[in-house]
């Protein structure tokens, strides 16, 4: 039960950690997105002393928890700040008021990038971090404390019903053969093909000497026939965990580049959002203005360029969110269909190293295609994905560690018959040591196992090159060198009747 204990609780700090860096670095993510909205927002706010207008873009910045007040001091006087109460509500700052906080950002406010208006002080606590990295502290611990119960419970059942029922029932027959002549009724049955088992069939074989061979003979079909129905469920069972295994590694695959897509489209959406809104406070600016008749020209010429870089921002970050939209779209619905159809490859690929964009941001590795543009295959795309996600994934996660090394993945395919297309995935990272280069298409085998790998990932693409797009897929490495996988594919997949879907 120690050792059980010690790797779980080794295995829930480990998951601790790990969820405590990401929410790090989310706070730094959504400071540094507080720091750039408030910079482009505030600005013409301030320029045309519309305190209205910077009241509403520091309500929204208010709206994320860290956030306790955002304080506004300009050139000209303007000392403007807003701050939540006891209750949540949103409140002016009073003019000396200084919010307990444990994190301050303060942020210039430059006009047209080069008049100085003043200071935006926003203030940041991590209390409410903290309390989150509390709650999933609390929640691991109830999950080891509920995991111990259970195992000592599964442990305690077991060894009652496996060792000590069983040896009960083996002192029982030897009181019953000590006590009958011909120690008949002192066989006992035992299921269980471990040691008691070992132990009670040696006393059976004992107790049957005494009986006609043909009885014999007959006890040990019935055990053979026994133990070959034993091993043939274990491997129907061992087949059916194969398969719900590499199901899950196809749908983790999935849920890591829908989570990469989520966050990575946050941004373009948010700040699309805070231009919207800037720009529809400045057009009722302006309409209020033009209705009362005193609107002069510079007020209609700054209107003209509040609403020109608004629209240039809103275009540029929904082109963007479009884009990721598009590539995660086709490339989800790919993975989650075995459909085929006809599909450029230059496209394609292009399509599925944008939905992977989001894994690669933070790291030191870049992505280069290099393919013939008028390749068109006639074959299955969500199959062609998987096996081209697993393998640049397993080149950042193994060649680049996890990319803390810095360095590239390429991407080159062409036709090397008329219809045929080869294609390579390379990295110039850490290589296969020639022990482990054999075994690499291997199920479960992993040089990462306990830390996450399965050991499925590169038998899943091997399978799904052999048998689903027909074709031949080899490794070629040296340790400092780099990692080279080559696919032979025809153009035209060979068709799978049994899997086909049916649109």
């Amino acid at each position: 039960m120690a050792w059980i204990t010690t790797i779980l609780g080794t295995t829930g700090l480990y998951f601790y950690i790990h969820d405590y860096n990401i929410d790090q670095n989310d706070f730094q993510t959504q400071r540094a997105a507080v720091q750039s909205r408030l910079s482009l927002s505030l600005p013409h706010g301030i320029w045309q002393l519309d305190d209205e207008n910077v009241r509403l873009a520091l309500d929204s910045e208010l709206s994320w928890p860290s956030v306790i007040a955002i304080n506004v001091k300009g050139e000209s006087g303007l000392n403007l700040g807003r701050t939540r109460d006891a209750n949540g509500n949103l409140r002016d700052m009073l003019p000396n008021e200084q919010p307990k906080v444990d994190d301050t950002l303060s942020i210039p406010i430059i006009y047209q990038g080069k008049e100085h208006l003043g200071t935006a002080t926003v203030y940041l606590s991590h209390d409410a971090l903290r309390a989150r990295e509390d709650q999933h502290l609390i929640t691991i611990v109830a999950q080891i404390v509920l995991l111990d119960g259970l195992i000592f419970f599964i442990m305690s059942f077991n060894l009652q019903r496996f060792i000590f029922q069983p040896l009960t029932k083996l002192q029982q027959a030897l009181n019953t053969a000590i006590r009958a002549p011909d120690a008949s009724g002192a066989q006992i049955t035992h299921l269980a093909d471990d040691e008691i088992g070992g132990i009670v069939n040696g006393f059976n074989r004992i107790v049957a000497r005494t009986a006609a061979d043909l009885v014999k003979r007959t006890a040990a079909e019935a055990i053979a026939r026994e133990e070959k129905e034993k091993a043939q469920q274990a491997y129907s069972q061992l087949m059916a965990t194969q398969e719900t295994l590499v199901e899950a590694e196809k749908m983790a695959s999935l849920g890591s580049l829908v989570a990469g897509v989520a966050h990575e489209i946050n941004t373009p959406v948010g700040i699309t959002l805070t231009a919207a809104s800037h720009l529809g406070t400045a057009t009722s600016h302006i309409t209020g203005k033009l209705d009362s008749g005193n609107i002069k020209k510079s007020d209609f010429q700054s209107y003209l360029e509040t609403a020109q870089e608004c629209c240039e921002l809103i275009l540029a970050n929904s082109e963007r969110a479009a884009n990721l939209i598009h590539s995660f779209k086709q490339v989800a619905v790919d993975q989650t269909s075995e459909a085929r159809r006809s599909f450029h490859l230059h496209d394609y690929l292009n399509e599925v190293i944008t939905s992977l964009k989001p894994r690669f941001k933070h790291t030191k590795v870049s992505i280069d295609i290099q393919c013939e543009e008028d390749i068109l295959l006639d074959s299955y795309p969500g199959a062609l994905a998987q096996v081209l996600t697993n393998l640049v994934v397993n080149a950042l996660i193994h060649g680049y560690e996890g990319g803390e090394i810095a360095g590239a993945i390429v991407i080159e395919a062409h036709r090397n018959a008329a219809q045929h297309v080869s294609m390579t995935i390379s990295d110039s990272g850490q290589g296969i040591t020639q022990e482990n280069l054999s075994r690499v298409f291997e199920p479960f085998f992993t040089t990462r196992r306990g830390t996450g790998g399965s050991g499925l990932g590169l038998n899943i693409v091997y399978n799904i090159v052999r048998q689903r797009l027909g074709g031949n897929i080899e490794v070629h490495s040296e340790v400092g060198q780099g990692t080279r996988f080559t696919l032979d594919m025809p153009c035209i997949a060979p068709t799978v009747q049994h899997k086909e879907n049916v649109a």
